[in-house]
C-alpha cells in the first residue's frame, strides 16, 4: 500500500507542472521540452529516494521479525549452531545462554540432547533481510521423548545395574538403577538387587526416553513376587 502510495504522489506532483508550462504559448518550444524533461527528471529522482527509502524500512523490519519452524528437522549440528530444514528450505539457528531447550512432553533438556534427524520447533527472531538466519530462543526437541512415568512388567535379565523388563504396553525397557533408588518387595519392605529373579512382576518409577527405550532416574522398583506366596496346601491330621 505505501509503494502504490508513493508512486501515485509522484505522478500527482508531475501533474500541475505540465499545465502552466504548456499553457505559456512565449515559452520557446525547446526551452518548454527541457523544463518538462527537468521536472520529469526531479520526480523521478523523488520517486526513488522514496523507493529506497522503503526498502530499509522493509529490511529493518524484516530484521526484527519474529521466526517459528515448526517440524523442522535437524541436518547438522556445530558447536551451538544447528542447521535446519523444512519444507525444503535450509534454516541456520543459532543458540546462547539465553536459548532455552525443551523435551516433547516440555521437560527441561540441553543443546547436547539434540541430534541430527531430531524433529524439531524453533522460536526466535531473525537476524538475516533472506529470513534464513535464526537467534533462537526456545527449541523444542520433538524427537526426545522423555517424561517421568510408571511402568509394569516381567524382568527378563539382570546386570549389575540394570534390569531388562517386558512392559505391559511399551514393549522392552531398560531400567537403570542407582544407589538412590528404593528396591520393595510388595509388601513396602526393602530388598536387594540380588533378591529381584527373572519372571518375576515388577514396577518401576523414573525418567522414560521412548528413543532409546530406557528408564532412568529411577526413584523406585517394586517388586510384586516377593515375597514368595506359598501356595502348598498345609496337610491336615
Amino acid at each position: 500500500m505505501r509503494k502504490l502510495f508513493l508512486i501515485a504522489t509522484s505522478i500527482m506532483l508531475m501533474m500541475p507542472v505540465f499545465a502552466p508550462v504548456m499553457a505559456d504559448n512565449a515559452t520557446p518550444p525547446g526551452l518548454l521540452q527541457k523544463k518538462i524533461r527537468n521536472n520529469v527528471r526531479n520526480n523521478r529522482q523523488d520517486l526513488r529516494n522514496d523507493l529506497k527509502n522503503l526498502g530499509n524500512n522493509l529490511r529493518k523490519t524484516i530484521l526484527g521479525r519474529y521466526a517459528v519452524i515448526a517440524h523442522g528437522q535437524v541436518t547438522f549440528i556445530k558447536g551451538t549452531t544447528l542447521t535446519v530444514t523444512k519444507s525444503g528450505k535450509t534454516y541456520t539457528v543459532n543458540t546462547d545462554s539465553n536459548t532455552r531447550f525443551r523435551r516433547r512432553f516440555w521437560g527441561s533438556a540441553s543443546l547436547s540432547e539434540i541430534a541430527v534427524n531430531d524433529m524439531v520447533n524453533v522460536f526466535g527472531k531473525y537476524t538475516d533481510t533472506a529470513q534464513t538466519t535464526i537467534q533462537a530462543r526456545m527449541i523444542r526437541d520433538l524427537s526426545i521423548e522423555k517424561r517421568f512415568g510408571v511402568f509394569f512388567g516381567t524382568i527378563t535379565s539382570i546386570n549389575t545395574n540394570t534390569i531388562v523388563m517386558q512392559t505391559i504396553a511399551r514393549g522392552v525397557q531398560t531400567v537403570t538403577v542407582s544407589v538412590s533408588t528404593r528396591l520393595i518387595n510388595r509388601r513396602e519392605q526393602t530388598i536387594a538387587l540380588t533378591d529381584l529373579q527373572v519372571g518375576q512382576r515388577i514396577r518401576v518409577r523414573g525418567m522414560w526416553d521412548r528413543k532409546v527405550s530406557s528408564i532412568t532416574e529411577v526413584t523406585q522398583v517394586k517388586d510384586f513376587s516377593l515375597p514368595v506366596i506359598n501356595t502348598t496346601p498345609t496337610p491336615t491330621p
